[in-house]
């Protein structure tokens, strides 16, 4: 698979006409918000860590699942990665049509990877483009995608996820399904990155948003989660909204809500099992078994590599405070977790600004 090397290109394509400051200046603050992805001190144990997996599997086997304690970075994990992907509509009525599908903000492609695998085992290939700011995590999705052997059906693009019509590959492009998980987090311009991805869908295509949201209670009483979380690592760069201003901005932007669910509770109790593991683990290291109740000669060396496939590979060491503050968020009832279908309006309806009717 090729990758595209974008950064004199996709400059080189951008625009400065965008609405709220110039484009250029937009992408340097981009950068700066996801610099704290896979920086380049981590590259060592993130490369030995992967290179550990690979080797435990024949070449192109490497089973998705084992994947997820890397590439499953937002709340819920893989079960919310499950929600979005039942809730996306892949097969079209009586047809088993591959759909061309995006996803902005794609990360290390781990949405990708199980949307591709799952549509396999249901008889249909879809076609599946990612778009990423960053050149490491690009790098990784790529190596990623040939170790699964799901390389021939995903490709992989670096550039600016808020402006998919820029990057020199995707002029005049159109998607049946746009994908979005924990990204509009990292914007502000969230009726404007909305707009790009309506103006990518066909008529007939949906948008399918997977973020956390603030609460109305925390705005009611002025909280927000305590910094640095997975998103943001200062004040600046947390752009965490309510549902209401999501609503609002999904209006603005041509959408019209087809189905909303909350996924708060599913979330909690993800976040409750991955403590007790942590309490478990810390308790089996104090006893001097670091693999908990399990004798390390019972364990293939395929499930020791995916047991160290952690955040904290992507995130540093400190994903533990990061972790803390997520959990104290959901906990007191200040940050929530929520999933969209959105479909485009008719174009004759297109121009309104009413708040969605859910």
């Amino acid at each position: 698979m090729s990758h595209e090397r974008p950064e004199n290109e996709m400059t080189e394509n951008y625009r400065e006409d965008e609405p709220g400051g110039s484009t250029s200046r937009h992408l340097k603050m981009a950068c700066d918000q996801v610099s704290h992805y896979a920086s380049t001190s981590r590259h060592a144990a993130l490369n030995s860590a992967l290179e550990a997996l690979l080797s435990a599997y024949p070449p192109s086997e490497v089973p998705v699942t084992a994947l997820a304690g890397l590439d499953q970075l937002h709340l819920g994990g893989v079960g919310g990665t499950h929600e979005l992907l039942a809730l996306a509509k892949l097969q079209k009525p009586s047809s088993f049509t591959p759909l061309k599908i995006l996803e902005p903000g794609a990360g290390l492609g781990g949405l990708a990877r199980h949307l591709v695998s799952q549509s396999a085992r249901n008889g249909v290939q879809h076609h599946v483009t990612t778009l990423d700011l960053s050149d490491s995590l690009c790098q990784v999705a790529i190596a990623l995608n040939r170790a699964t052997g799901l390389s021939e059906h995903i490709r992989v693009l670096e550039g600016d996820a808020c402006y998919p019509e820029l990057h020199p590959a995707l002029p005049g492009r159109r998607f049946d399904r746009v994908l979005s998980q924990h990204l509009l987090v990292h914007l502000s311009d969230k009726p404007g990155v909305l707009k790009q991805w309506h103006d990518c869908l066909e008529d007939d295509g949906y948008l399918i948003l997977h973020e956390p949201v603030l609460s109305v209670q925390a705005q009611a009483f002025g909280e927000r989660p305590e910094l640095p979380v997975p998103w943001a690592l200062t004040t600046r760069a947390d752009q965490l909204a309510t549902c209401e201003e999501l609503h609002e901005a999904m209006a603005n932007s041509g959408f019209e809500v087809d189905t909303h669910v909350e996924l708060t509770d599913q979330v909690l109790a993800w976040q409750a099992r991955r403590q007790q593991h942590a309490r478990s683990s810390h308790q089996s290291d104090n006893a001097g078994d670091p693999l908990g109740s399990c004798d390390a000669q019972e364990l293939s060396n395929a499930m020791l590599a995916a047991r160290a496939l952690t955040p904290e590979l992507i995130f540093g060491p400190t994903f533990a405070l990061m972790q803390r503050n997520i959990a104290q968020a959901l906990e007191a009832g200040w940050l929530e977790v929520h999933l969209w279908r959105l479909r485009k309006r008719p174009a004759q309806h297109a121009s309104g600004t009413g708040r969605p009717h859910l």
